[in-house]
């Protein structure tokens, strides 16, 4: 777990906990009890901000709990990407736990844990680029579509068209993300670009931004409220 991101913000732990359940995404419990591992895919029933605990209920019904109170329980995410451990405050005829919110909540696979991974979602964004010579391009914003996003930047791709004269160091600012159009335009400057190989689409490029300042986790997880997930 080197590449790991250690989450104790409790408010941020919750928003995470709550977009999980509100995806109707499973997690996997297990506990090990004197040599026996026991594992149940589980969903978010509810979640109660004032109390700081989770009700879970198998994701399948017919299926019942064979924890054990005393023990705590590990879960992660289907993608392998958010891994917490809890301890079981209620168990009531092993179809529902009452567990404690974690105090510590790993974000995993930084590059690749530290960063959320949409690629495969095409989240779109709007952007531009103002150190641009020609005055005109300067002012017009372009789009493409969102590869991953972390706390000291974003990495997108958009076609080539878009980036003929872009160079490493130039300042890139965006103002819409995932139709989300940002108060305060998010800045950066561009620190990787790459052709991207790929016959089945139009000619396109990778560009890699690092961020002027760094951005909450609550705050990118907002931009993208509307789908996500943390497939980190």
């Amino acid at each position: 777990m080197d590449n790991r991101q250690a989450l104790r913000n409790i408010d941020e732990i919750s928003q995470i906990l709550e977009k999980i359940s509100s995806h109707g995404n499973y997690l996997e419990f297990c506990q090990t009890v004197n040599g026996l591992t026991y594992r149940s895919q589980s969903l978010i029933k509810f979640i109660n901000n004032f109390s700081y605990d989770i009700a879970l209920r198998p994701k399948d019904k017919l299926n019942q709990f064979q924890f054990i109170p005393d023990i705590p329980i590990f879960a992660k995410n289907e993608m392998n990407s958010i891994v917490f451990k809890c301890e079981i405050k209620q168990l009531n005829h092993h179809n529902l736990i009452v567990a404690n919110f974690p105090e510590l909540l790993y974000l995993l696979n930084t590059r690749e844990g530290q960063r959320l991974n949409f690629e495969n979602l095409s989240l779109p964004l709007i952007f531009k680029n103002p150190s641009l010579d020609d005055y005109q391009r300067s002012k017009l914003f372009f789009g493409g579509n969102l590869s991953d996003f972390s706390r000291n930047g974003l990495s997108f791709i958009t076609y080539n068209d878009n980036c003929l004269e872009y160079k490493i160091g130039d300042k890139i600012v965006f103002s819409t993300i995932n139709g989300y159009s940002l108060k305060e335009p998010i800045t950066g400057t561009l620190v990787y670009m790459q052709k991207v190989n790929n016959t089945q689409i139009v000619p396109s490029t990778k560009l890699a931004i690092r961020f002027d300042r760094a951005i909450p986790l609550k705050q990118i997880l907002r931009y993208i409220d509307n789908q996500i997930y943390i497939n980190v």
